[in-house]
Order: structure tokens, then C-alpha cells, then sequence
């Protein structure tokens, strides 16, 4: 056997292990529908450690919110599922909920699909926004899944992070949207993942009508996808809005005596949409425990360089960093047939 089948042999064999882990800890995933719309039915998964200690005032709640580009993604999948027992095991009620994908798409014959005839990306955004506004509300609604109110957090990757840091911004701001929630009701937090704020055309600055919550951003200096600060401006034309990147909102945050914790990893690109999901599990729980449950004040500036820097130009390289999340949660488990998987090509662990 050579070297390339070894490595991929033992990467196949840690992989299929960690499904009996999983299955051993006391962690469970219950399943619900939060909502009907039209020809969706939108569900979100609660993971749940039995043997956690509930205090009177509930469970903390973080709540991740896939990615996908608005066109694609889901609710579950095996980098999702190891971030959310994860929390979980540490005593938060961890949540992953479906939304309506409403982005505009390209076929592969080249045409164009609108499935719900939005008039641009921050109408995709909105929609997804409206929806985790929706399944928050059911959230709190719940009763036996105990959720702590004054500690919401939301969280998310690309798309998903996008949907967090909008919310959060529409809900200071009080778009009418995100009155279905309870009047006294505010996001204690937000975990983006390579994600940005949308502004209309024209509009070149945030404008905050009250104090955001924490937030900790991750994201790539070499992310050709969503902006470090602002986005030029032959992409934001193209894409009809402006968007405000991780370094612009967290020096926004920095000026409003917001608490953050921004987290720019060199060399990386759009990889740090997903590679938090398995990687800086424990530095996640610190921003959450810290930032959130302590309400510690702090502004904190990390920057990060690894030898070989994550990157997602190739399912080779990408195979590196975030395996579960490009193989799926349910092909993990159920349908993937490790005889015809293509073995990378140049990994080296």
C-alpha cells in the first residue's frame, strides 16, 4: 500500500470511529418543525445533554445557521453536527434550523432560476433573516428545551454568517421584521464565520440605532469571496448592495465600546466559512463563556498563520481541513460508498 492509500485509509478509519463516539456521549438531537411556508417546511434540530445541570433561568442558547450561499446547504451535516454536540456537552442548548434558500442561481445549462422572484441578494438575505427570526421565536416558545432568553446566540458560516451578523443589525436597528420577537428581546451574541453586513447602494457606512451584542468573527486574509473590510465597488454594483466585511464592523464595535473578539487567519480564504465548525471548538466556548455568560469586557485581536495555510481552491485541499463538512452528515452515516471515493491526491498530514 502507498503512502496516499495509508493516509487516506486512516483519515477513512477516524472518520467511520466517530460515529460510536457520537453515539456514546449524552448528547440528543430532537427534531421539530418550526414553520410552513408555502412549499417549505422549515425544521431545526435541538441538541440536548441530558445530563447537563439547567439553571433556574434556563440553558444558554447558540444558534448556528448554515451556509450554502443562499442557494444550497443544510441544517445537518457532520462539521455541523460536531459543533453542536460539542456546545451541547458544555451545557448550551445548541440549535441548526433549515431556511428558505432564496438566493438567485445559476444552472448548469447556464440559465438563471428565481424560485422566489427576489429582487437581488439582500432580498435573499432578508428571507433568511426572516426565518431564524421565526425559528427563534419557537425557540423560546419551547418550554422543554429550556432556553435562557437573555442568552441567545447566533452563529453561523458564509451564508450563514451573513443571515447572524444581519439579524444583529436589523434587530438594533428595529426593522419591522424582528418585532415578532418579544419586546425586550435582544441577541446576546454572534459567531460569524466569513461573513459581512448588506447595505443598499449608496449607502457606504453601518448605522447602529442601539449597541450590538458581542461578537467573535472569523475570517481569511485571502478570501476572495467575502470582504476583509468593504467590497469593491464593481462587486458590490454586481451584486446590487455594499457589504461590510469582519475588519469594518469589528472597528465599528471597537468605536461603540462593544466587546469582540476578531480572529484573521494569513494565507486562508473562504475555508474559515467552515474550518471553525472543527477547529477553534475551544475557543469558541471561551468567547461564549467569557464574552457571554460572564459578561467579561474585552476587545481581543488574534491573527494566526499556519505553515501550510487552509484553503478551499480543491476538495484535496479542503479534505484537509473540513472533510465532514464536504462529505455530509446523512452520506457519513448513511449512503457513502467509501469503495468509490476519490482518493486525494496531495495531502500531507
Amino acid at each position: 500500500m502507498n503512502t496516499h492509500n495509508k493516509i487516506f485509509s486512516l483519515l477513512v478509519g477516524m472518520m467511520i470511529c466517530l460515529v460510536p463516539a457520537m453515539a456514546q456521549t449524552n448528547v440528543i438531537r430532537q427534531t421539530e418543525i418550526y414553520s410552513i411556508k408555502g412549499k417549505d417546511t422549515l425544521k431545526i434540530d435541538a441538541y440536548i445533554d441530558l445530563n447537563a445541570k439547567v439553571k433556574p433561568e434556563g440553558r444558554p442558547v447558540i444558534f448556528y445557521v448554515h451556509g450554502g450561499g443562499f442557494v444550497g446547504g443544510s441544517r445537518v451535516n457532520a462539521a455541523q453536527e460536531i459543533f453542536c454536540r460539542y456546545m451541547a456537552e458544555h451545557g448550551w442548548l445548541a440549535l441548526s434550523a433549515d431556511y428558505r434558500l432564496a438566493g438567485i442561481r445559476t444552472n448548469p445549462d447556464g440559465s438563471i432560476s428565481n424560485p422566489y422572484h427576489v429582487d437581488g441578494t439582500l432580498q435573499a438575505i432578508r428571507m433568511a433573516c426572516e426565518d431564524v427570526v421565526d425559528a427563534t421565536k419557537f425557540i423560546l416558545q419551547k418550554k422543554d428545551w429550556k432556553a435562557d432568553a437573555s442568552k441567545v446566540v447566533l452563529g453561523g458560516g458564509s451564508a450563514g454568517a451573513f443571515t447572524t451578523l444581519q439579524l444583529i443589525y436589523d434587530t438594533c436597528n428595529g426593522e419591522e421584521y424582528t418585532k415578532k420577537l418579544p419586546d425586550d428581546f435582544c441577541y446576546a451574541g454572534g459567531i460569524s464565520q466569513a461573513g459581512a453586513i448588506g447595505v443598499p447602494l449608496g449607502q457606504d457606512s453601518l448605522v447602529w440605532k442601539k449597541k450590538p451584542c458581542p461578537i467573535m468573527f472569523f475570517h481569511g486574509d485571502r478570501d476572495p469571496i467575502v470582504p476583509l473590510t468593504t467590497a469593491a465597488k464593481e462587486t458590490s454594483v454586481q451584486m446590487g448592495c455594499n457589504f461590510m466585511g469582519t475588519i469594518y464592523v469589528a472597528q465599528q464595535l471597537d468605536t461603540l465600546g462593544v466587546s469582540y473578539w476578531k480572529w484573521i487567519e494569513k494565507g486562508a480564504d473562504h475555508v474559515m466559512a467552515m474550518k471553525p465548525l472543527t477547529n477553534y471548538l475551544e475557543e469558541q466556548y471561551r468567547f461564549l463563556d467569557d464574552f457571554i455568560v460572564k459578561k467579561i469586557q474585552s476587545k481581543v485581536n488574534t491573527e494566526v498563520e499556519d505553515r501550510v495555510p487552509a484553503e478551499m481552491s480543491s476538495v484535496d485541499a479542503m479534505l484537509k481541513y473540513v472533510p465532514f463538512y464536504i462529505l455530509g452528515y446523512d452520506k457519513y452515516l448513511e449512503q457513502l460508498d467509501w469503495n468509490k471515493i476519490e482518493k486525494p491526491k496531495s495531502i500531507v498530514y
